[in-house]
């Protein structure tokens, strides 16, 4: 790579450049506004914003009453009740706090398959995009790591949507340097999902709610990486990516095989006979994927790269209640 391809890669695209990048239907965005994440009824924070939490606190929305105790404010008294009861209660409130959104997206070699819009990791950095552009519009706190067998690059949390030229830019920044992800050398350390999550720093340290983008290619990890953002206390949505030539290959022949993460090759002869049996293998492990997710209480989504963006977000993440309309 030449001095001046690294000076490009590292200039950070604009505001607008980003935009154009990710969204080249800027109406998509307006859509997306109209979006939240889905997440359970009560969320428990710290921070002010505007889900409901299992804690009671100020906000404006009534939750219950509770006998009155010395100490307490005498003006969340109601004294209608008292009139009624001659016992004074003392109205109480739900806490309003903001939902914390962890994402983290696979930019292990595999995620690299697809041509042009279909290309998986492409895809998954447009839906990541879209997904924390919902959050902060929703005035949700949303971060990103993308991982191979380590994270390689990360955006700290951000906030509201005064955030979003920002989480747009690493995004697209991301997309444009997606060619440029090594992994540190570990043996066959792409095979086992739980490799990036076991390193300190990596699990997030807040409650809330982690979508994970990968094509779950691994021999194994994930449903101990499940378990592991479970125990991090995160409702977890797995986004599992695959491009249409993965889901209906065009092969015949004599070929050799070329193993995207290994490297290794291997002859084959493609026929009729094999291409049914590979379907019927990949519809075997996303039914095998989904059902390890029923069992941890996750959610389970399936993208195939070659739909567009809203369709994914309008008829995949809205029916699996990954997303919700506001109301």
């Amino acid at each position: 790579m030449s001095a001046d391809d690294n000076s490009e890669r590292m200039q950070k695209p604009s505001a607008e450049e980003a935009l154009r990048l990710l969204f080249p239907d800027l109406s998509l965005l307006g859509r997306i506004e109209q979006l939240r994440i889905a997440s359970a009824s009560k969320v428990k924070g710290t921070l002010a914003g505007k889900r409901r939490s299992v804690s009671l606190g100020g906000s404006q929305e009534f939750a219950d009453y509770r006998p009155y105790a010395p100490g307490d404010d005498v003006r969340r008294i109601d004294w209608s009740v008292y009139g009624r009861t001659r016992r004074a209660y003392v109205r109480q409130f739900w806490d309003e706090q903001e939902l914390v959104v962890h994402m983290y997206v696979d930019v292990s070699r595999s995620m690299s398959f697809g041509e042009q819009d279909a290309n998986k990791l492409h895809y998954a950095l447009k839906l990541a995009a879209s997904v924390g552009y919902a959050a902060l519009c929703g005035d949700d706190r949303v971060s990103i790591k993308l991982f191979n067998d380590r994270v390689v690059q990360e955006l700290p949390p951000v906030h509201g949507r005064a955030a979003s030229p920002k989480w747009f830019q690493f995004i697209a920044d991301a997309m444009r340097s997606s060619g440029t992800y090594q992994t540190s050398g570990h043996p066959s350390p792409e095979l086992d999902l739980s490799v990036p999550f076991r390193a300190p720093g990596t699990l997030p340290h807040r409650s809330g709610v982690t979508w994970l983008f990968t094509d779950a290619m691994f021999e194994e990890g994930i449903e101990e990486t499940l378990l592991s953002l479970q125990a991090a206390k995160q409702q977890v949505v797995l986004c599992h990516l695959l491009s249409p030539s993965e889901l209906e290959p065009a092969l015949s022949g004599e070929l050799k095989l070329i193993d995207s993460e290994l490297k290794t090759g291997k002859d084959i002869a493609v026929g009729h006979r094999l291409l049914s049996d590979y379907r019927m293998a990949v519809t075997t492990y996303r039914e095998q994927l989904e059902r390890i997710c029923a069992e941890r209480g996750a959610t389970y989504v399936f993208v195939n790269t070659g739909v567009s963006l809203t369709e994914t977000i309008h008829h995949v993440l809205l029916p699996a209640q990954a997303l919700s309309g506001k109301s």
